[in-house]
């Protein structure tokens, strides 16, 4: 587990000074999840040109994200618009899943007889086991 504790800064942007409308987002106390995750987001967007991660370092939860856009956007509006995009699709994901799972668990009545030897309670006493 770890621990970001106040003083730590959990999102830093850093303007790139060599190449026009680029920029690397240090994302602190993430890991390839994230950066993928985001990373493949941005690349669905045509304004993009550039969009890739690194992690400096096995043993330090830091990705650094770097974009580049054409002039059309700056970096930070397609981050702020991939982020908008991945909430919506786990959004969809989401919704799909539960009307799945309703419409699942209506077909199926469960019983005890449904799972043979197997007990299956509600209680909170049975937490413990």
């Amino acid at each position: 587990v770890v621990l970001l504790l106040p003083q730590h800064i959990r999102v830093e942007y850093e303007k790139d000074q060599k190449l026009t409308n680029c920029g690397v987002l240090n994302l602190n106390k993430e890991d390839h999840t994230l950066g993928n995750f985001i990373r493949s987001h941005l690349l669905m967007d045509k304004r993009v040109l550039f969009a890739g991660y690194r992690i400096p370092h096995p043993l330090t939860p830091l990705v650094r994200l770097k974009v580049r856009t054409t002039a059309e956007t700056s970096p930070l509006g397609a981050i702020n618009d991939a982020i908008k995009n991945a909430v919506n699709e786990v959004d969809k994901i989401e919704h799909s899943f539960t009307k799945a799972l309703e419409e699942f668990e209506s077909q199926n009545v469960r019983t005890e007889e449904n799972y043979g030897d197997l007990m299956v309670t509600d209680s909170k006493d049975d937490a413990a086991f």
